[in-house]
């Protein structure tokens, strides 16, 4: 598997963008719908890594904040990822930050 992931900073563009993740957790928590197998956010298409909890604090952390951050390897979103300074801690893995683009 690559060792090159990629940080996507997405802002929702509406009141229902900003909510979907709760939703989507909501759903499957009630059972309502099976774990999400891909998502599609923008461009990508993308197949989310960890657990329920994990995906409930990415939902609230992106309802709240207006911002997310996504980490992706591939196809793959880990939805537990976090960057901190300029280190990224994903898939199990620390990865040193190299190139910012603002």
């Amino acid at each position: 598997m690559s060792n090159k992931i990629r940080v996507l900073c997405i802002q929702p563009s509406s009141m229902s963008a900003r909510f979907a993740f709760l939703a989507i957790a909501l759903r499957w928590t009630l059972g309502a719908t099976p774990r999400p197998a891909r998502l599609r956010i923008g461009p990508h298409d993308l197949e989310p890594e960890g657990s329920e909890a994990a995906f409930w604090q990415f939902a609230f952390r992106h309802a709240f904040s207006s911002q997310s951050i996504l980490v992706t390897r591939g196809d793959q979103w880990d939805v537990a990822a976090s960057v901190d300074g300029d280190e990224v801690h994903a898939f199990g893995r620390k990865f040193a930050l190299r190139q910012c683009l603002y």
